[in-house]
């Protein structure tokens, strides 16, 4: 089993945010889960939902989000990729990918209890209700990004 730096082994750590996630300890406008939790024994993939922020452009949509939690986390952040198209400016890269950089929870990341899946959800959530991201036109709801290969990452067993 591989060890985060918190001193709790990875797969520890995901066990309990999964555990979190299926009790809704969040007021729901995020909610997250494994995307295949019969054949991902290593917790890598996982997929996300978040409700638009009121009085926002986002209002009203349900926006669908991958994290992809690799060996390294939660040394090393969530890959996180939208596949709901969505219009954050360069936070969110052409093929949905959210640029580590441009989202603080992500630049800043560190491997704490306070530092978790929904947590990065949050922050996407809280930047969708932020200027200037809160005016923005956002594409056609229910648009999705172009087919990129966006399979689950599989890990040898």
């Amino acid at each position: 089993m591989y060890a985060s730096t918190s001193g709790k082994p990875r797969n520890f750590r995901l066990l309990d945010e999964l555990e979190k996630s299926e009790k809704g300890v969040s007021d729901g406008s995020c909610t997250y889960g494994l995307e295949n939790a019969e054949d991902d024994i290593y917790m890598v993939n996982w997929v996300a939902s978040i409700l638009g922020p009121h009085n926002t452009q986002f209002q009203n949509r349900i926006y669908t989000v991958k994290l992809t939690c690799g060996m390294d986390y939660p040394k090393v952040p969530p890959t996180v990729v939208f596949e709901t198209k969505i219009n954050l400016g360069d936070v969110v890269k052409a093929d949905g990918t959210v640029d580590p950089k441009k989202l603080e929870i992500l630049n800043k990341w560190e491997p704490t209890s306070s530092h978790t899946l929904l947590s990065v959800l949050i922050g996407l959530r809280q930047l969708m209700g932020r200027d200037p991201h809160r005016k923005s036109i956002q594409p056609e709801e229910g648009t999705k990004y172009a087919d990129k290969k966006t399979d689950s990452v599989q890990v040898g067993r």
